[in-house]
């Protein structure tokens, strides 16, 4: 805007009041007596004061000249000497965006009606900026603001300014800055007199709905003449209290926790095996059982690296049990290194004693500190709880067997029936993995993890696709390899040790006692009476290896009954045993021959025969059967009748070692061995086949 105009400009501007020509214009100024001085540019002349003649001229015609000449001029530039300074920095208080819009919006008018007072003076800048808005021809930018200013422009937004709202904004201003434009926030409203009874019906852990509890409950529990609201109404109330007090009472102490606050682990600056997590985890999915064929759930371990996410041991066993995660750790250390910290849960497989003893535990003679969650924070073991969806779980939906609650109840109730009835019909299931492939399986579950793209890790370039990915957990591991880090290991010698549970014992004579067995050795006669470490193979209890309690050296290897001879003679006791089969042999061949001897008679009734049960005329039936054929006293007895019964036991045995190989058996083939393996035939031609042998069926 230009604060000094010639008489050729204010005629251009063809403002109501004043002359249309350049003449006239002069004129007027001389008689007048207008404000001037000498025009600088080339050709001379005068030029005339825009804010002397704003005041000289009538109302109507001050506000057409100065809006036709705010209209024509590119900028408003800042007055030199601005009456008041405006400061339109944001404040540091904890205000709601539209307090500060609105302080900010009117610092803005504030500062339009400063710049327009340079040219017309305090008073007529206010009137022209409220004329302005009033009309809607302030700026765009600034029209824009006005109805933020007022805080409350009403119900269609097109509240106008005021004389008094600017002069009081200005007067705020000069005493406190844009911190005294800031509208205070409108007080809390109160809570219902019936919010009380309402939140205490809906804090409670079977979780009612708010309908049931507004028609049921809340007009008994609600004072004598408070009306009970609608369901509109309490919906409003309980969105507008906090989500924690809103759900503390359907929730429990653990399970409102997550929606809480809570904080996030960071592992900078950790080095890759400083800290560990493992858990276990019952896999998803049915698995044949290695002894006899089943379906079940298998439980696996797996030991993570929280660096870089690297899965680096793993194990699976029939229970979570202390030897899963032993073995777990076993093939971490022995596939990569030592770690430093056991970050787990409460398990019965972490806390055990032969976990974490001071002495004897696994942890402590790997030199590694173990450290717990609390009970029920399985927050604070995110990453290894997140672990158990990527791999284990997505393993599981690979099988046909998988039995997660995300599995559809149809397609789950027909493989089971299906795997019933491959069991039941031949033996094994082709929907049920095996425990080897199962393993197999696993591993290659377990590669796939570390070599796919982790989220948690940083961005890098794809080199194959020029891509931006995440790193996976095996680049992770190859990076700090690559920056000079190497894993802590240990020699062959002792990781062979490594892998024994030690106790502690006390010696006593050369022996060390352990609950299945009794170990003695030479060197541990002067140990006498001392506590010593004793370290055992799970499968093979021959031998112990003795260790002192303080350094852990080792001072012998003891055998089992390392001590222990025999009581008599070894020829002796097999003389005296025969001499006993041989009385035992004679005893059956007299009882044989009693019995030949009544078969002549009638057998012995205790009770008449429509007393018995039919149980026991069924048993009796069979003792007449055995009767009828004895079991022969020499391998040549009875020729005629084991050739005619020959060929049906030595099926029976056929099937029997099949099923034991666990070959295939034919339905036809079960049938036939579970009827004829109850008849007396069968149990008399097996007794045969056990005391005489195989040479009795040749015969």
């Amino acid at each position: 805007m230009k604060s000094w105009l010639t008489a050729s400009q204010l005629a251009d501007l063809k403002i109501p009041g004043l002359p249309a020509s350049k003449f006239r214009v002069i004129e007027r100024a001389r008689r007048e007596k207008w404000a001037c001085r000498k025009r600088a540019d080339r050709g001379g002349g005068s030029e005339y004061c825009v804010q002397s003649l704003l005041k000289s001229l009538p109302e109507g015609a001050r506000r057409s000249l100065l809006k036709a000449v705010i209209d024509t001029s590119d900028d408003l530039p800042v007055p030199a000497k601005p009456c008041r300074s405006i400061e339109l920095a944001a404040t540091a208080s904890p205000l709601a965006d539209w307090q500060l819009r609105c302080a900010e919006a009117r610092a803005a008018l504030l500062l339009e009606v400063e710049r327009l007072a340079c040219f017309a003076g305090i008073e007529a800048a206010i009137e022209e900026v409220v004329h302005l808005a009033a009309a809607g021809e302030l700026r765009p930018d600034l029209q824009e603001l006005v109805a933020a200013a007022n805080a409350r422009p009403g119900k269609e937004g097109k509240r106008a300014l005021s004389i008094r709202t600017i002069k009081r904004w200005r007067s705020l201003h000069g005493a406190g800055g844009i911190e005294a434009l800031t509208p205070s926030a409108p007080p809390p409203a109160a809570p219902p007199v019936w919010g009380a009874a309402l939140l205490k019906l809906y804090n409670t852990p079977t979780k009612r709905s708010l309908a049931a509890i507004i028609e049921e409950d809340l007009p008994a529990a609600l004072p004598e003449g408070v009306p009970c609201p609608d369901y509109h109404a309490a919906r409003r109330f309980l969105a507008r209290v906090s989500v924690v007090d809103r759900e503390r009472g359907r929730h429990g102490p653990n399970g409102l926790l997550k929606f809480k606050g809570f904080k996030r682990r960071s592992t900078e600056g950790l080095q890759p095996l400083d800290v560990v997590t493992a858990d276990g985890h019952s896999f998803k999915a049915d698995v044949a059982h290695p002894v006899h064929g089943k379906p079940f759930r298998p439980e696996v371990c797996a030991l993570q690296d929280v660096t870089t996410r690297y899965v680096f041991g793993w194990s699976t066993g029939i229970a979570e049990s202390s030897h899963v995660v032993m073995d777990s750790i076993r093939h971490g250390v022995s596939s990569l290194g030592l770690f430093a910290l056991f970050y787990t849960d409460n398990g019965s497989g972490f806390v055990a004693k032969a976990m974490t003893a001071e002495v004897t535990g696994f942890l402590s003679r790997l030199g590694a500190t173990p450290d717990n969650s609390l009970p029920g924070r399985a927050q604070s073991r995110g990453k290894i709880e997140r672990l158990q969806s990527t791999l284990w779980k997505r393993a599981a939906r690979k099988l046909p067997s998988y039995s997660g609650r995300d599995m559809d109840g149809e397609a789950r109730r027909k493989v089971v029936k299906l795997i019933t009835k491959d069991l039941r019909e031949r033996g094994a299931s082709r929907f049920l993995i095996g425990w080897q492939d199962f393993l197999d399986f696993c591993t290659a579950a377990v590669e796939a993890y570390n070599n796919r793209p982790h989220r948690m890790l940083k961005r890098i370039r794809d080199e194959a696709t020029g891509k931006l990915r995440h790193q996976s957990p095996a680049e992770a591991l190859k990076e700090h390899r690559a920056n000079g880090w190497a894993p802590a290991t240990l020699a062959p010698e002792a990781m062979i040790d490594l892998w024994r549970p030690y106790e502690i014992r006390s010696t006593q004579r050369g022996e060390v006692r352990l609950p299945w067995g009794t170990y003695f050795a030479q060197e541990l006669v002067p140990f006498g009476g001392e506590k010593v470490r004793v370290g055992y193979d799970v499968h093979d209890g021959s031998k112990v290896w003795v260790r002192t309690l303080d350094d852990g050296r080792l001072i012998c290897v003891a055998e089992r009954d390392g001590n222990v001879i025999a009581e008599q003679p070894a020829s002796k006791v097999e003389h005296a045993r025969q001499r006993r089969a041989e009385g035992r042999l004679r005893l059956l061949n007299q009882h044989a021959e009693d019995v030949r001897a009544e078969l002549g008679q009638p057998l012995i009734e205790l009770v008449a025969e429509e007393d018995f049960s039919p149980a026991l005329q069924q048993r009796q039936r069979e003792i007449e059967a055995e009767l009828l054929h004895p079991i022969p006293t020499a391998p040549d007895a009875a020729v005629h009748q084991l050739e005619t019964r020959r060929t049906r036991f030595l099926r029976a045995l056929d099937i029997e070692a099949r099923t034991d190989a666990g070959e295939p058996v034919s339905a036809e083939d079960e049938r036939w061995h579970s009827v004829y393996s109850t008849q007396p035939e069968y149990r008399a031609t097996r007794h045969i086949y056990e005391d005489f042998g195989a040479d009795a069926l040749e015969a």
